[in-house]
């Protein structure tokens, strides 16, 4: 026989239960606050980590922010991204609808960003101060010695034309994740021949 205490938590339980799985991320298992906390020399309480936006909102906002971008270069689209924009230092000759489409899916989607994560909100895509536009070319010029130094004379890949790319390593998030997810079921093996 169940005690109202007992009961009680158990409704509790499963509420707190069915609205986390109704969140767009987990939260972290709540932890008492020590006695002690707020008191003058007392450990400071560990900073809470900002909860992931979903890759749909990301996808979206990504979107608007390109649309409104192209609006503003109406004819200039088949144009060297590198004679329309300001401070390109990488792929200055491709045209400047590639150049977007390649920042939106290599960049944004690949690494779980929005245009913002790089580029200064105010609209000055140009500027260099976000650290992670910095990062992002150093990495570029990763993937493309990758490509060239060693891809490239490994004569047995089944692609002849192997690339590089952001999300190969990143798989969607700003840090590469050092751990696999255990499979549920066997892996799917890709047919030869």
């Amino acid at each position: 026989m169940r005690t109202p205490l007992a009961a009680a938590l158990l409704v509790a339980a499963t509420t707190i239960a069915c609205a986390r799985t109704q969140q767009e991320a987990p939260v972290a298992a709540a932890r008492p606050i020590p006695a002690t906390a707020g008191a003058p020399g007392a450990p400071a309480a560990p900073a809470q980590r900002r909860q992931p936006v979903s890759p749909m909102k990301q996808d979206t906002v990504r979107r608007e922010a390109i649309a409104t971008l192209l609006a503003t270069l109406k004819g200039r689209e088949n144009e060297p991204a590198g004679v329309v924009f300001k401070n390109v230092k990488l792929h200055k000759e491709m045209p400047v609808t590639q150049f977007i489409a390649m920042m939106d899916e290599q960049y944004g989607r690949g690494l779980g960003f929005t245009c913002v994560n790089c580029h200064m909100d105010n609209g000055d895509y140009a500027s260099d101060e976000r650290k992670n536009k910095v990062i992002a070319r150093q990495m570029e010029r990763m993937q493309r010695d990758i490509d060239t130094k060693y891809i490239a004379k490994v004569k047995e890949l089944d692609d002849p034309r192997p690339k590089t790319t952001c999300v190969m390593c990143h798989r969607g998030t700003a840090h590469m994740p050092n751990t696999m997810d255990v499979p549920t079921a066997p892996v799917p093996q890709r047919k030869r021949g």
